[in-house]
């Protein structure tokens, strides 16, 4: 099951991204966004070769947000690579890999945890690599995860036979203005208004987050458009994620 759909006004939405830094996620434009998702869906879905993506039912992704169990947890010596085989109940357990800070207290299995990554497929087997992993602080947050999923995914299936050949053509106009990042200098993998946009997200400590016109008073140097360009692809990526509608955000690692 999934919790942001392509479509609609919810906050519970999967976005599309514009601005990508390289041509392999370029490919990726059409399914940009996060998607909170159960693991049996990430497992139970294939990889399509034609939109390089992974399809489950109506459902398309390559950037998820889970919540699990930490079963195994293997970290290597004097490395920054940790491994976890998670598992939430709904099928099967899932690999997740973690190139991180080791100076923070390692996680150890019978953990809740929440990650937010990119799936892959490596030798017929999937799993995801984590942008972020952070420890579950409330067995709420499982319970509104599950009902999310569920929520989601109806709303999901409903956009696709409402707005089914729309969102093609709405896809192809968010995708059109992300041109003008690629001029911009680059910085630990983000041009400078990327940076700017996520590191006052990350100082947000409200449920709702930022608005657009929040974030552009506090950013003044840059442009309106140049903070929603930002804000639409850190979005895609994983980085940050909308609240209560699509006009608020707020870090993923918040």
């Amino acid at each position: 099951m999934a919790l942001w759909e392509q479509g609609g006004s919810s906050g519970f939405q999967q976005r599309k991204a514009a601005g990508d830094n390289d041509a392999g996620n370029a490919q990726r434009a059409s399914v940009k966004g996060v998607l909170t998702c159960t693991l049996a869906t990430i497992l139970n879905a294939k990889h399509s070769e034609a939109d390089n993506c992974f399809v489950y039912k109506h459902l398309k992704f390559n950037t998820v947000m889970l919540m699990g169990l930490i079963r195994e947890a293997n970290h290597e010596v004097n490395g920054s690579l940790a491994t976890y085989e998670i598992d939430d109940h709904s099928g099967g357990l899932l690999e997740i890999k973690w190139w991180h800070d080791d100076s923070g207290e390692p996680l150890k299995p019978l953990t809740y945890v929440k990650v937010v990554g990119q799936v892959k497929i490596f030798s017929n087997k999937v799993h995801v690599v984590a942008h972020h992993i952070s420890k579950m602080q409330s067995l709420n947050e499982l319970i509104a995860h599950s009902i999310e999923c569920i929520h989601a995914s109806m709303n999901i299936r409903k956009q696709g036979e409402l707005t089914g050949t729309n969102m093609g053509t709405n896809n192809n106009n968010h995708h059109t203005g992300g041109g003008g990042m690629h001029s911009q200098q680059v910085s630990n993998g983000f041009t400078p208004v990327q940076n700017a946009v996520l590191n006052l997200l990350k100082t947000v400590t409200s449920m709702t987050g930022y608005s657009v016109t929040e974030i552009c008073k506090q950013l003044k140097q840059f442009s309106e458009n140049q903070v929603k360009q930002a804000l639409e692809f850190l979005s895609g990526e994983g980085h940050i994620y909308s609240t209560t509608d699509d006009d608020h955000f707020r870090a993923a690692s918040n």
